[in-house]
């Protein structure tokens, strides 16, 4: 409790200690008319204060009401429209974007309905609590009587009393909540007086949480297995996939989430067949890409029935529509096979808070160039695997252009084989590069070996030559004249410029070879039509028949 508490106490005491005293001692007999008008006077005065008091609680409620209509009244949306637009012009407009910019708009719009949902709740709950008060204060002024002197003195200091013994309560049980985890129930009085508080303050089943909301105690978890309906609350499809696919967080979030794919169709039935399953990793295989609506893509998921059966699948066969009680009961015979079952309800509602953070929040410019980043790399990497195959297809089609005089197909399709031989040769050239690095971090480590063999060498040589001078007979304490010399630094050049030469004529024998081959693949004619035939016939065979 604070100081000043303590000292309404001590006057609070005071005065009446000294109204006691005061009715002790024998006074003067005043004129009854003297009594009368100074009785009178105080308590008009006292009726007046009271009333004032009355009359500013009042007004103090009144100008707080007026102060929430006001900020209810200026309180607007900023988008109605799906709360995402302000109207259907806007709506237009953002579509128009490019897909950084509308991303990035998206996300602002997001953090602006954020706290305009929050003011507007804090607005609620802060009316909520003033009508509240205004009802008890109401109450209160009706129910009030016109205390004495003595009386209001008394009430005055049972209050602070009160409010002492509620403070340390409060500070008690603070202290025991900070050093004690699980204790002992309170008594029921104690219980009553902490929800009285509780609801006082506005700390009940209606508080406002911030942050996570999560308690800090321990949540005791469930046994209980995961239902059908709760495994298509984490169920993933085709569209989420593909349209989430180069986030940060995709891998981490779509991991143990529940799918349905589409295996074929029914010989018997001519029906379309799909399984349950679940996601078990997220892999890149360029060699094996394939096409989705909006662009290639080489990212492939692995999935099981159980431990024992996985399998790699595109994303673009996994359904949107929900899973039904037959696939479900087959997932789970398949999970008996191995003596599994499925997921624990915690599990599945833990993985479903992060499937919706994922679909929910919004896109950072870290978020949007990552993603750029992500999508640039696929595309190369399945370029480069498709550009041989390409080339190979190229050719053959250019060779039946020439033939059919077509010269726009030949036209075409010669640029097109310029850019796929611009394509290998980028590739062959970051890649000599980094061979080129390799083989150049081997001459060094073979330099700097070398070099501490010939340093040693040299430190021999020298502490011998120093302990044949010592036997001379010359004069020990005489300067010697000394020449410096290093010994290695011929070896390290010509090491270096050999291991330059090696490296260029690896990768000029390489280019060579390349366009030589790529040379007499296109003068060679024996693919085209008729000439083989006319090969065969120019060949002289000597045949002698005897009879």
């Amino acid at each position: 409790m604070s100081d000043l508490d303590d000292d309404l106490l001590a006057l609070a005491g005071a005065g009446d200690s000294e109204s006691e005293v005061e009715s002790e001692v024998p006074l003067k007999r005043q004129s009854k008319s003297s009594d009368s008008t100074g009785s009178s006077k105080k308590r008009r005065v006292d009726t007046s204060d009271l009333e004032f008091d009355d009359q500013g609680e009042e007004e103090d409620d009144d100008e707080g009401d007026e102060e929430i209509e006001e900020e209810e009244d200026d309180l607007v949306n900023p988008y109605p429209l799906e709360g995402k637009y302000k109207d259907e012009e806007d709506r237009e407009n953002l579509l128009a974007m490019d897909e950084i910019q509308r991303e990035q708009t998206l996300f602002e719009r997001t953090q602006e309905m954020e706290s305009y949902n929050e003011k507007k709740y804090l607005q609620q709950r802060m009316k909520q609590q003033q009508q509240a008060t205004g009802g008890a204060k109401a109450t209160r002024s009706s129910n009030r009587t016109k205390p004495t002197g003595k009386s209001s003195k008394l009430d005055k200091l049972s209050e602070l009393r009160k409010q002492r013994e509620q403070k340390s309560r409060k500070e008690s049980r603070r202290d025991y909540d900070d050093y004690s985890d699980e204790g002992e129930e309170d008594d029921d009085d104690e219980r009553g007086f902490i929800e009285d508080d509780e609801d006082e303050y506005g700390y009940g089943e209606d508080e406002v949480v911030w942050g996570s909301g999560t308690s800090s105690k321990f949540k005791k978890r469930s046994n209980e297995r995961a239902k059908l309906e709760d495994v298509n609350r984490t169920r993933v499809g085709r569209s989420i996939l593909l349209k989430h696919c180069f986030y940060s967080d995709f891998t981490e979030t779509i991991i143990d989430c529940f799918a349905r794919i589409n295996i074929g169709m029914d010989k018997r039935t001519k029906q379309p067949m799909y399984r349950m399953v679940q996601i078990s990793d997220v892999k890149n295989i360029p060699e094996k890409a394939y096409n989705t609506p909006n662009f290639k893509c080489d990212i492939y998921l692995t999935v099981n029935q159980n431990k024992e059966q996985k399998k790699d699948f595109p994303m673009s066969i996994f359904s949107d529509s929900p899973i039904l009680p037959e696939e479900f009961d087959r997932y789970l015979h398949e999970l008996s096979k191995t003596g599994e079952e499925i997921s624990y309800l915690d599990d599945v509602n833990e993985k479903y808070e992060s499937l919706q953070y994922l679909l929910n929040r919004g896109v950072s410019d870290k978020d949007v160039n990552e993603m750029i980043a992500k999508k640039q790399k696929l595309q190369s990497n399945i370029q480069g695997y498709d550009a041989v195959f390409q080339k190979t297809r190229v050719m053959d089609q250019l060779k039946i252009a020439k033939q059919e005089n077509n010269l726009a197909k030949v036209k075409e399709l010669s640029d097109k084989l310029h850019k796929l031989d611009q394509i290998l040769i980028s590739q062959t050239l970051s890649n000599n590069n980094s061979e080129s690095s390799n083989s150049m971090s081997k001459v060094n480590e073979r330099n700097r070996k070398l070099n501490l063999l010939n340093i040693d060498r040299v430190e021999t040589k020298s502490s011998q030559q120093r302990k044949l001078a010592e036997y001379d007979g010359g004069d020990p304490f005489s300067r010697l004249k000394t020449k410096t010399k290093v010994f290695y630094q011929d070896l390290i050049n010509q090491e270096n410029e050999k291991a330059i030469d090696d490296a260029k004529m690896n990768y000029e024998t390489l280019v060579a070879e390349k366009t030589e081959k790529e040379a007499k693949i296109a003068r060679s004619s024996y693919r085209c039509l008729g000439v083989m035939d006319k090969l065969i016939k120019e060949i002289d065979l000597d045949l002698e028949i005897n009879i």
